[in-house]
């Protein structure tokens, strides 16, 4: 049986213009931050910067990527509910040209992220996949990749946003003015968009699972050439979306009572976020565990390597530490309903989540490029590098915050969907539903 839903019949327009100084100054400061670290460990320890770049670049990237994928899968699956919740998830898509940006950079180290391949000369395993590991053919292909990825998520989201963008509401602005050429008027410029993005979002979601996974192949599986899982692309683009609905779940936890949104992101909309968290913390496990289980049964040396790397001292307590944040905690913590309903609870467990995955990226590019058994290559320059990226994707999602409404007019929702039934404003609860 089909039911229709409801939001309020009057949206304002809302965006973050006036976010305090403080807030603005902050994403700068992490950057400054990450640039300190980044030039100290250069002039110390180079390996372990290059290191800390890859990692950090598969782990921002992967975020902006989930996010954006996340509010693809919501305008896929019709989900009502996410109608206040989307476009959280759509500015990901903001720091995916810094990210572009940023992979030549990361280029620079291939000497030493492929050292295992480049140099390696009569060894019949790496010489059947020259084919594919090579230098010039994998940095040709990842660089499309992204940018081809990167296009069509912004694509995805000017088309999202674009009918919200003129109205009596809606003030003055250039930006607004180049994107809206060629207006049709709210109602056709809200069908148009949701016949464009029924056919955009299943070719990205496509394109996201394969040339994502095969992004992780080459940038974190082929720094132990001889090593192969045909489960690693799968876990790979799977923790990218699981981690864009975290941080999703997060930013809408922090930025709804400084927004003003909570009479349109209620308890309902954190419940059903704090379920998908839940839920898909037991789908990466079980994705994991599906790849650790059948190697490690197998008892085939070369499969395992890669595996003990990760389970010895002193990797293993990451280990560890990544299926207690990634799995362990928001398993109990979020297995009652009032958890998931709490901004505070649902925030934090997500903030855990996005913790475990930093350190699950760490642990796909370290432990193939570092052979220790003492001390743990791990510490506040890895984090320092770390906030500066953090920083570069505050900046780029600060941005879209400050210039794109993150709510879409009662018009235009109405338009895309005949489900929708409008209700009074003085209602915040039953729009909630």
């Amino acid at each position: 049986m089909v039911h229709a839903a409801t939001h309020p019949d009057e949206i304002p327009f809302r965006t973050w213009a006036d976010a305090p100084g403080w807030v603005r100054a902050v994403p700068v400061v992490l950057v400054a931050i990450g640039a300190l670290s980044l030039a100290l460990l250069f002039g110390r320890e180079p390996h372990r910067a290059w290191e800390a770049l890859l990692f950090n670049w598969l782990f921002w990237s992967s975020l902006a990527f989930g996010m954006t994928l996340f509010a693809v899968a919501l305008h896929l699956t019709n989900a009502h509910w996410a109608w206040s919740v989307q476009r959280f998830a759509a500015g990901g898509a903001f720091f995916l040209p810094i990210a572009l940006l940023l992979l030549p950079v990361v280029f620079g180290g291939s000497e030493h992220f492929f050292h295992h391949w480049l140099r390696a000369e009569g060894d019949p395993v790496l010489e059947a996949k020259r084919a594919w590991l090579n230098l010039p053919g994998l940095i040709a292909r990842d660089l499309v990749a992204v940018a081809l990825l990167t296009t069509l998520a912004l694509w995805f989201v000017r088309t999202l946003v674009r009918p919200d963008l003129r109205g009596p509401a809606v003030p003055s602005c250039p930006l607004y003015e180049r994107l809206t050429r060629g207006w049709r008027g709210e109602r056709e410029e809200a069908l148009r968009a949701k016949r464009t993005m029924n056919r955009l979002g299943p070719v990205l979601a496509i394109l996201y699972a394969v040339l994502w996974g095969m992004i992780g192949v080459d940038l974190a599986m082929s720094l132990e050439p001889h090593w192969f899982s045909t489960m690693f692309p799968v876990a790979f683009f799977w923790t990218g979306f699981h981690g864009g609905v975290a941080a999703t779940a997060l930013a809408v936890c922090l930025l709804r009572r400084p927004l003003g949104l909570q009479s349109y992101v209620g308890k309902a909309q954190l419940h059903d976020l704090g379920k998908l968290v839940f839920a898909f913390s037991i789908f990466w496990m079980y994705l994991n565990w599906s790849q650790y289980i059948v190697i490690w049964y197998g008892l085939l040396p070369v499969e395992q390597s890669w595996l003990v790397h990760r389970l010895e001292l002193p990797f293993g307590r990451v280990t560890a530490a990544v299926v207690l944040l990634t799995f362990v905690l928001p398993f109990f913590g979020l297995l009652t309903r009032p958890p998931k309903r709490h901004p505070v609870s649902l925030g934090l467990f997500a903030l855990l989540i996005l913790i475990g995955h930093w350190l699950e990226r760490y642990l796909l590019v370290v432990p193939s490029l570092t052979e220790t058994r003492g001390r743990l290559p791990l510490g506040w320059p890895e984090l320092g590098v770390g906030l500066g990226f953090a920083g570069l994707f505050l900046l780029a999602y600060g941005f879209y915050l400050r210039r794109f409404p993150l709510l879409p007019s009662a018009a235009s929702l109405a338009a895309r969907d005949p489900l929708f039934v409008a209700v009074p404003a003085s209602e915040p609860e039953r729009a909630q539903a």
